[in-house]
């Protein structure tokens, strides 16, 4: 599993901006500490074992995020619905968890609160798993 105290001063002005820790064959939840990396620009925990639900504040302190990939793992519950503080947002990858539910039409419209565009530029969830407008728009899968 991903060591609980992995970058335990992320959120105190820490200069760390990646992470990825991806194909690692990594278990458990997030650390609570990664939540609150306010510099991290890109966040892969691509194609491991984390488990858990995404908590719904996970934007709220990385609001700097260009690529946050949590594809290919084990995480469960609903998508958190807003991105509201992810204005730098380009690569949102979902796919192949079991999140459920319905993924909010900010996210498939890109926008966030007040239609300030953002630069999303490439969103993959799992479309037979989870409601949402883009699937129906793209096909995308």
């Amino acid at each position: 599993s991903l060591p609980a105290n992995i970058g335990q001063n992320f959120g105190n002005g820490n200069p760390l901006e990646v992470l990825d820790v991806g194909r690692n064959d990594l278990t458990g939840e997030i650390p609570e500490n990664v939540y609150n990396a306010s510099n991290m620009v890109n966040l892969v925990l691509s194609s491991n074992n984390f488990t858990g639900q995404i908590r719904s504040d996970i934007f709220t302190n990385l609001f700097q995020l260009r690529i946050l990939a949590l594809d290919n793992n084990g995480f469960s519950g609903p998508v958190p619905e807003t991105l509201s503080p992810l204005s730098q947002l380009t690569t949102l990858a979902l796919q192949k968890n079991d999140f459920v539910g319905v993924i909010s039409d900010s996210i498939c419209n890109a926008t966030v609160k007040g239609n300030t565009p953002i630069q999303l530029m490439s969103l993959t969830i799992d479309c037979e798993e989870v409601t949402c407008e883009c699937c129906t728009k793209t096909d995308l899968r």
